[in-house]
């Protein structure tokens, strides 16, 4: 009986020391996280694949919630993902935790939590003055706080959709001792239409400040013609047109000549797929003779929607046609009855000498 008591007391103490929790692996867990009042990013890996995971962000503010935001995802075993998020609630507190939680098929896995302040504690060296975003790239426009302090940080542009960075790209080491702008152009293409949320991570090397900058931009195709390189006769016309943005152009070049009293003649060409800092030439031949007059030039840029994306107008002036001039009567031209006489004239000249 003794050491029957014995044993279920060894039991329940492994059950106490060693629960059954506690000696699970944990196979998919958070490996940092960062939070300000513009944004938050959370890295998280997993030994195994995760088909059906969740990540919740809280916002919370002395423990009332602010704002709550769920982002999807999959990972495969040995794999590190970062997800991105902008706080959409404008700052009214000083005191702020932004909590993640990691769930695996609704079961939660893991959870971290981040204070933050709104409001630095210690101000970075640099002043963001200007950021601005569009479908060739982003701009970041800075100054030093104090021209006789100014310091030196690294900049980390993050172009995101659906809370995934897409790509990325960092400027290291970045002097800030007078107004200073950092621009990237994105060198991946963009799908035409699309929402996209720009995020630049600023790192102030001295103080050490994290901060975080954020803007977004809905992608289009843009198109520019060259208003030098523009040749309208009455042959046909040639436009040249540049890129501006990295979703490809799919469209037309549409021309309209417009002249009073008649219907307007349209001609249609089609370039090439343009992206940024791309150009193609356009060449239209107009299919007959235009008749004589006075004709209005409208140059459309339009995409396969109809969009007009961008335009250039001109004029072109056809003269009347003049007859054939009248033939001569004669079948020899004065110039040729020149030549005719010289030799003429030597002859007689020999002649004469002889005699």
């Amino acid at each position: 009986m003794k050491s029957r008591n014995i044993s279920i007391l060894t039991i329940l103490l492994a059950l106490v020391v060693f629960p059954t929790s506690a000696v699970e692996t944990q196979s998919t867990w958070i490996t940092s996280t960062f939070s300000d009042e513009n944004s938050m990013d959370v890295s998280i890996q997993s030994s195994e694949q995760v088909n059906n995971g969740q990540l919740i962000f809280k916002l919370t503010s002395q423990e009332k919630v602010i704002e709550t935001t769920t982002l999807d995802f999959t990972i495969a075993p040995g794999q590190e993902i970062t997800k991105v998020i902008m706080w959409d609630s404008q700052p009214q507190f000083k005191n702020y935790v932004a909590t993640v939680s990691v769930l695996v098929d609704g079961r939660s896995v893991d959870e971290t939590s981040y204070p933050f302040s709104y409001g630095f504690v210690v101000l970075p060296s640099f002043q963001v003055v200007d950021f601005s975003a569009s479908s060739s790239g982003a701009s970041l426009l800075l100054k030093p706080r104090s021209v006789s302090s100014p310091g030196v940080a690294d900049f980390t542009f993050q172009l995101i959709q659906d809370g995934e960075i897409i790509y990325f790209e960092t400027k290291e080491d970045i002097p800030v001792m007078q107004s200073n702008q950092l621009s990237i152009d994105w060198p991946i293409l963009l799908d035409d239409n699309t929402e996209y949320s720009v995020r630049v991570k600023a790192i102030s090397h001295t103080p050490d400040i994290t901060s975080s900058y954020v803007t977004g931009f809905t992608a289009n195709q843009e198109v520019e013609i060259d208003d030098m390189d523009v040749d309208v006769d009455d042959f046909g016309v040639s436009v040249t047109l540049y890129g501006r943005s990295q979703v490809p152009f799919n469209g037309i070049v549409e021309v309209e000549l417009h002249k009073d009293g008649s219907d307007p003649l349209v001609f249609t060409g089609k370039p090439e797929p343009l992206t940024l800092d791309r150009d193609d030439t356009v060449g239209i031949i107009w299919d007959d003779d235009l008749d004589p007059g006075t004709y209005k030039v409208n140059i459309h840029i339009l995409t396969l929607g109809n969009e007009i994306v961008d335009r250039y107008e001109t004029m072109l002036f056809i003269p009347e046609r003049t007859s054939p001039a009248s033939q001569p009567t004669q079948s020899q031209t004065p110039g040729f009855t020149i030549l005719l006489t010289i030799p003429g004239i030597i002859y007689a000249v020999v002649i004469s000498s002889r005699r």
